[in-house]
């Protein structure tokens, strides 16, 4: 196993990381916590012109056709400078879905659409009191006037308000099925969900929702799409956490060097240069993680246990570097004018996304013990 980056990767980690560079900063950050989107629509239109929101969707279909180490690249560099995005929940998650799981049909008229950034679809899945297993899922979907109608609520659903179209995870009859519903669909509220990163997270209510029944993918099992999809999104996650703890590392070490007590800087005694060497052993240790299970991905390998244990690593790691972080900062850390304070309010929100350390460590025992 070799995971020194090509030549290739290597420019599109600097690519990634000369737009966030360029387009975002701290005080934008701040600024989009407060907006409406959420996001850098600049940032976004960068990423769509240089093929970046494409990069794991198939060539045939206008993405870049790229493995799960180029995603997990732009995924550590985005989580570098915290940059909110669709990218994972539309360019990955939803992505990979309708690429695995729709029929051809379906494929034609989103995927491209999908890889240009032109078009976002988010998946709602998750729903009030249930965990995130779709086994769990209860929404309703019925067959009605030639239709598929919907009710009921899903919750935790990123960038809800910014898309063209939701992809939904529901009991059609009993039976588990992805729908793709238009947002502007008669029926739809969205209402917003405070949480502690400030990310744009939204509580979707279906009333009588109706949808032709070509919406529902059809090109292959959802079960064996989702188990597929989501252990990719996970190492997309994992490596965003990296990049978020590992400039948060940065930015420590930069201050310990700087901030003088004593007569001398900071990272002089041992009990700042010992926490600092922790971290940036957590840092690269749980990196290789990462970008071994997205290397097994794309080698054909299992890579599902390998892909769980980098989120729960990467969601605990970014987390206690981050509060080191704030800590080694002083005062200044628990300011909100300051940054640390931006990495880790992220980091606890990154860890819960999604996948929380509690469902993960059930998955990852089931496996260990054949359960």
């Amino acid at each position: 196993m070799n995971l020194d980056f090509t030549e290739e990767q290597g420019l599109l980690r600097d690519t990634v990381r000369g737009l966030c560079a360029d387009l975002i900063d701290a005080r934008q950050l701040r600024a989009l916590e407060r907006d409406a989107r959420g996001y850098s629509v600049a940032l976004w239109q960068a990423l769509g012109e240089t093929g970046i929101t494409g990069v794991v969707v198939p060539e045939p279909f206008g993405g870049v056709g790229l493995g799960l180490i180029e995603c997990a690249i732009v995924h550590e560099e985005l989580g570098r400078a915290l940059a909110p995005t669709p990218h994972l929940p539309s360019c990955v998650l939803s992505a990979r879905l309708i690429a695995l799981a729709g029929s051809e049909a379906q494929q034609a008229a989103w995927l491209p659409a999908l890889a240009a950034g032109q078009r976002i679809v988010v998946t709602a899945w998750q729903e009030p009191g249930n965990s995130a297993d779709i086994a769990r899922v209860a929404l309703s979907a019925r067959h009605e006037d030639g239709r598929i109608v919907l009710d009921g609520v899903k919750t935790l659903v990123p960038c809800a308000n910014s898309a063209d179209a939701l992809l939904v995870i529901a009991r059609l009859e009993g039976e588990l099925a992805a729908l793709l519903v238009p947002l502007d669909s008669a029926g739809i509220t969205l209402a917003d969900l405070p949480n502690h990163a400030d990310q744009k997270l939204m509580r979707v209510e279906f009333a009588r929702v109706a949808v032709d029944a070509a919406a529902r993918l059809a090109g292959a099992p959802l079960a064996a799409a989702w188990e597929r999809a989501t252990h990719e999104t996970q190492v997309a996650l994992a490596a965003e956490s990296i990049g978020g703890a590992q400039r948060m590392l940065e930015m420590a070490t930069d201050y310990a060097k700087l901030r003088v007590q004593f007569g001398q800087p900071i990272g002089g005694f041992q009990a700042i240069a010992h926490d600092l060497a922790n971290a940036a052993t957590e840092v690269e240790g749980t990196r290789y993680l990462v970008y071994q299970a997205a290397w097994a991905a794309d080698s054909g390998r299992p890579f599902e246990r390998l892909a769980l244990m980098a989120k729960l690593q990467a969601g605990a790691v970014f987390r206690r570097v981050t509060w080191k972080g704030v800590q080694i900062h002083g005062g200044l850390g628990f300011s909100l004018d300051a940054d640390p304070q931006l990495f880790y309010r992220r980091a606890k929100h990154q860890q819960l996304m999604y996948w929380d350390p509690a469902w993960l460590e059930r998955r990852i025992a089931a496996g260990v013990f054949g359960t």
